[in-house]
């Protein structure tokens, strides 16, 4: 199934119902056809909202004093990660964090050893900024197997403006040194930032594709308390889901996950919407009561009732899941397993 640039520009620009009908008709069917019906369910674990950065969209930027900052101990990520796997079932987590140098190279790296030395099978994602080639080489001898880095825009210049002394091609570079140490990589926009482009949004699908991540994570843009943009128009649910249809019809085999912050606008309808325009997977919030609140990265992030800390959570997507008609996967694939090449190749990203 191939759609031509100039015709993916259009679709995001048009209101035609039929045709947004039409766009996730053909997701769907290119998602049947090339991932299958499964639907993975993985989990997030949020340790520190300490951020050395000052993005200009993120509330948990240095720059905003108005919320409390949190640094969960390392034993305590530990029985948090090892009970979301051998409590709950969880077999891929996300460990995250604003960029906080307090958990060093030798911490992590502890960390990471310590939750495999106690869970069976659970693949390991680190979302913790930018880091050098070497702590992240490190950090995948001692078990981390995927990154969580995105690039935010493709547009070179809006970039930079919202990501104060950053550089757009150093973040490349990062997710291109990440995937030749051999990570799955989870990368993709933020959508309806202020300056974007529908441009900049198709060369955003193009860019994940060329960079050949695993993972298009994408997510609409949510105004955050305490930051330059808390007064901007946020993104759109239509929008982001054209861009789910889009991403799956452009970059077929790629994992599109369902993300808080669509769902954070949309609802259960919004997470219907993306299963069925070309979503494959979701991610719950296992983040310890006491801290979730000021993980604020958006307003009100974490208080939907849907991200609990249970097996009730669980127990309800199941339903949307199956509903939707599609099967619940709580690993990476049918079969999962943490050597690389086997689960890459139940899920081969390449085509």
């Amino acid at each position: 199934m191939i759609i031509l640039r100039e015709n993916a520009l259009n679709l995001l620009k048009g209101n035609n119902t039929k045709e947004f009908e039409v766009l996730v008709a053909l997701a769907n069917l290119s998602r049947a056809e090339n991932v299958g019906d499964q639907v993975c369910i993985h989990g997030i674990i949020e340790f520190s909202n300490y951020c050395s950065q000052n993005c200009l969209y993120c509330g948990i930027r240095t720059g905003n004093k108005k919320i409390k900052r949190y640094r969960m101990p390392l034993e305590e990520i530990k029985r948090t990660a090892v009970s979301a796997s051998n409590n709950l079932g969880y077999k891929m987590l996300v460990l995250q964090s604003g960029e906080d140098l307090w958990y060093d190279t030798d911490k992590l790296a502890w960390l990471i050893k310590s939750i495999h030395k106690e869970c069976r099978r659970c693949l390991l994602f680190l979302s913790i900024g930018d880091r050098d080639y070497n702590t992240y080489k490190v950090l995948y001898n001692a078990g981390a197997r995927g990154v969580l880095f995105r690039f935010e825009t493709s547009d070179v210049a809006l970039y930079e403006k919202v990501r104060p002394n950053c550089s757009f091609s150093e973040r490349i570079n990062h997710l291109e040194f990440m995937r030749e140490i051999g990570y799955l990589t989870a990368s993709g926009p933020i959508i309806g930032l202020h300056g974007q482009t529908m441009e900049s949004l198709v060369d955003d699908i193009y860019l994940m594709k060329k960079l050949k991540v695993t993972m298009a994570t994408m997510g609409p843009f949510i105004p955050a308390s305490g930051t330059p943009l808390e007064d901007n128009i946020g993104g759109t649910v239509s929008l982001a889901l054209k861009m789910i249809a889009l991403t799956r019809i452009i970059y077929p085999r790629a994992r599109i996950p369902v993300t808080t912050a669509l769902e954070k606008i949309g609802g259960n309808e919004a997470r219907i919407a993306a299963l069925n325009g070309g979503g494959n997977a979701f991610m719950l919030n296992l983040t310890p009561s006491q801290y979730r609140e000021y993980y604020a990265i958006y307003d009100d992030k974490n208080k939907m009732e849907s991200h609990l800390h249970s097996l009730q959570a669980v127990g309800e997507l199941t339903k949307l899941i199956k509903a939707c008609g599609r099967k619940v996967c709580r690993g990476w694939g049918t079969d999962f397993t943490l050597n690389k090449k086997n689960f890459a190749s139940l899920c081969n990203m390449e085509g």
